[in-house]
């Protein structure tokens, strides 16, 4: 994360040649929702928060509550669901400073920790079941 003119300048120095992406940070820094999910089920969500870091990754100290998608939220999560064919993945979002959920990454292997702290969800089974029926269809 660049603070100053002054980090920019010493960054973008030592990248130089490389390809960047620049992103704004005009979001909630250190929160993001992470959407669990398997073939086209949403499981889950999870609100992730860090107050050390801007990044809310839980292997990187943060904490994870339980998450309630709402109405607008699902009706975008299954748009992007219906573009792909998931086994199982995890939906990031940011969170923009009126709340609105920001589409970030799509992530394929995706550790669900956070999901196993905040529910009693067992994912797993969810994507084994989710495995025998595919094959089974073959």
């Amino acid at each position: 994360m660049i603070h100053n003119d002054e980090e920019w300048d010493q960054n973008t120095q030592v990248m130089l040649g490389n390809d960047l992406i620049i992103q704004d940070a005009n979001v909630k820094l250190g929160r993001d929702v992470r959407v669990f999910v398997v073939g086209s089920e949403v499981v889950g969500a999870v609100l992730r928060q860090s107050d050390i870091d801007f990044r809310a990754n839980f292997t990187l100290g943060g904490s994870a509550n339980t998450y309630q998608l709402s109405k607008k939220d699902l009706e975008m999560i299954d748009k992007i669901m219906h573009a792909f064919d998931f086994g199982m993945v995890g939906i990031d979002f940011l969170i923009g400073l009126e709340g609105q959920l920001l589409f970030n990454e799509i992530e394929d292997i995706v550790g669900s920790r956070t999901l196993s702290a905040t529910t009693d969800i067992n994912i797993l089974q969810k994507y084994i079941t989710h495995i025998k029926t595919n094959l089974t269809a073959q």
